[in-house]
Parts: C-alpha cells; sequence; structure tokens
C-alpha cells in the first residue's frame, strides 16, 4: 500500500501532487507489464500444449503432430494471444465422434457457444468414426479425427488459477 502524506500549505500540496503522478505512472507501467506477463504465460503453455496435441488419428499414416506457433502482440490498449495454423482449430475444438462425444456436441467447454460442434463441419465426415481425405501426395489417408486436447483453453486456466501469484512478482517488483 501506498501512502501520501501532506500538509496543508500550497508547497506540501504541491509535492503530493507529484507524488500522486509519479505513483500513477508506477502503477500504470506495471499494469502493462501484467499485461505482457500473462499474455507470455499463456503463450509458453498453449504452445507446449500445441506441440504436445496430435491433429489426427490416421489408421493409414500414423499420427502427426499440429502445425501451430502461438504468438504475442499488442496495439497498445489491446493484448492479445494468437495461434497461428490451420491445425489450431482442430486441436483445440476436436474433430469426429471417435473421440471427442456424440454429433452436435463439443468437448471444449466454449465449444458449443462458438458454434463448434463435432460432425458439423464441411461434408459432415466427423459423424462417422473413420472418414479418409487425400493428402499431398495423393494418397488416401483414413482418419479418427481430431481429438480436442484444448491447448489454449487450458492455458488461460492455467494463468487465471495462477494471477494472484504472477500480479505480487509484477507489483512487488
Amino acid at each position: 500500500m501506498h501512502k501520501i502524506t501532506m500538509n496543508l500549505n500550497s508547497k506540501s500540496i504541491r509535492e503530493s501532487y507529484f507524488e500522486i503522478k509519479k505513483f500513477r505512472d508506477e502503477l500504470n507501467r506495471k499494469n502493462e507489464l501484467l499485461a505482457e506477463r500473462v499474455c507470455q504465460e499463456i503463450a509458453k503453455l498453449a504452445q507446449i500444449g500445441f506441440n504436445e496435441s496430435n491433429v489426427d488419428d490416421s489408421i493409414t499414416h500414423g499420427s502427426r503432430k499440429a502445425q501451430v506457433k502461438v504468438v504475442t502482440t499488442n496495439n497498445g490498449d489491446t493484448h492479445l494471444v494468437v495461434a497461428i495454423g490451420e491445425d489450431a482449430v482442430w486441436v483445440e475444438f476436436g474433430a469426429g465422434v471417435y473421440a471427442n462425444g456424440g454429433v452436435g456436441t463439443s468437448p471444449h467447454p466454449k465449444g458449443n457457444d462458438l458454434g463448434m460442434k463435432i460432425g458439423t463441419y464441411g461434408k459432415g465426415m466427423g459423424k462417422r468414426e473413420t472418414w479418409g481425405y487425400w493428402n499431398e501426395a495423393k494418397e488416401l489417408v483414413l482418419t479418427h479425427g481430431t481429438k480436442a486436447t484444448m491447448p489454449m483453453w487450458r492455458a488461460v486456466t492455467q494463468v487465471i488459477n495462477d494471477l494472484p501469484m504472477i500480479a505480487k512478482e509484477v507489483f512487488n517488483d
């Protein structure tokens, strides 16, 4: 806690005014540091989650790891954590009923709210336990889909739980 005391004279009031401005500037600087630190922690944890996730449960070609890069950005007032790569949505929300539950449901806590329901994308192939697609080498790949591992959701949840500790580190520095 920051305490400012003053006497009721012009010199003391002027000194208190400058002390308040200094405190305000320091508080703004630490708020910015907190926002940056929260974004960095979310990005770090999400990247680990994406790196450990398989994109599909391929029967014919083995599993393939997700190709996702997690970055942070800000424009001054807004800080963002962005997952870049077409695999991101599949790993976050899942595809196919094999590992994700019934058609029209979502294993992701926000999946239903965002319209990311199992078996509703594309030509409805995710309603089946197994379907196929042609890869770049023009080979048929049979798959069970993608398990929703939710790396972004899990990272945000972890950082929310860690927020009091992170804030103490930033504000007590």
